[in-house]
């Protein structure tokens, strides 16, 4: 695959992976109102876990325990993993989805770019800090209007909705490390299977010991969340997540939060066929300004570097035909 055609494969993926991410987003806001999010968290992931143990002790058994080679991001992005997947839960409890999508993507790629350069020598300050900050705000735009729609929705106070909106502020922080970590790994030759059969210990033990203590209220969740809660393992997790990592594999980490940046626009459509909810003709402007803002800085990127980067490689772009 040459570099042209990575960098392509990696702008895909990190696609798929907003579609079925935002997919995920609204139907999880709707099993956490009926199911506490530390279960949720705990079978979903659960069988994220499984599934990958399986697939790479079947089909790459050279690889599976490579990223143990350097364990020391492996554990952290275990701690990290478990962190931006149990905030972000939560948060869904509090916000509505596209609430909790925007707070989180806005904020990430404004603190992406200040935080990786320390991370990767060869990552630089490329985005501007005018079109980031346009991201942020039309994504924090979009989630007060998503806020004072929501709560109609949700009748919750104003400090469970603060509370919502730290837990999003702390899931795009643990995101932005595990983007990082990941990175790291994969720069490291580990496969984003071997990588996705050993990130998510932490987080399995964490909701496990937490569920256990709830085995009053366990039973009748069960029941509630079979067979949805196995479909969300799937449609929402296993195959979005695998497609994310190959993006982070084949492109660099902040351009890659750059792109998750229009996954708002995803959670807004999927809102449409959610009865609950009752998208508006002001969070749509919002939507299209954060794409705007969003495509503009990888424009603006490539133009001024003049260079397309396929997280491995520079590689000189001919602008001139």
């Amino acid at each position: 695959m040459n570099n042209y055609s990575g960098a392509l494969f990696g702008f895909i993926m990190v696609f798929v992976y907003n579609f079925l991410d935002a997919g995920k987003e609204v139907y999880s806001g709707f099993l956490v109102q009926s199911a506490h999010p530390m279960m949720v968290t705990c079978i979903v992931f659960s069988a994220v876990l499984v599934f990958f143990q399986l697939f790479c002790l079947l089909k790459q058994r050279k690889e599976y325990l490579h990223p143990w080679s350097t364990w020391k991001p492996l554990v952290a992005l275990n701690v990290t993993t478990a962190g931006s997947w149990i905030t972000f839960f939560y948060c869904l409890k509090y916000l509505e989805p596209a609430s909790a999508s925007a707070i989180i993507t806005g904020v990430a790629p404004l603190l992406m770019v200040m935080i990786v350069p320390f991370f990767f020598s060869t990552e630089k300050r490329e985005y501007r800090l005018l079109l980031l900050t346009g991201i942020a705000c039309s994504s924090l735009w979009l989630g007060i209007i998503s806020l004072q729609e929501g709560r109609n929705t949700y009748n919750l106070s104003i400090n469970e909705v603060a509370i919502g909106i730290v837990l999003s502020v702390a899931c795009a922080l643990f995101s932005i490390f595990s983007n990082i970590l990941s990175k790291k790994l994969s720069e490291n030759a580990c496969r984003p299977e071997s990588i996705m059969a050993h990130r998510f210990y932490l987080t399995v033990i964490v909701t496990l010991l937490f569920t256990l203590q709830r085995q009053e209220d366990m039973h009748s969740d069960m029941q509630n969340l079979f067979p949805g809660v196995l479909l969300l393992a799937l449609l929402g997790l296993i195959i979005p997540l695998w497609c994310l990592q190959y993006g982070i594999k084949s492109l660099p980490p902040s351009r890659v939060m750059v792109l998750i940046s229009v996954s708002p626009v995803f959670t807004f459509g999927f809102q449409i066929f959610d009865p609950r909810l009752s998208p508006t003709a002001s969070s749509f402007v919002a939507i299209l300004l954060i794409c705007f803002f969003s495509l503009a800085a990888e424009v603006w990127r490539i133009q001024h570097s003049g260079r397309v980067n396929d997280g491995y490689h520079r590689v000189s772009e001919d602008r001139n035909g």
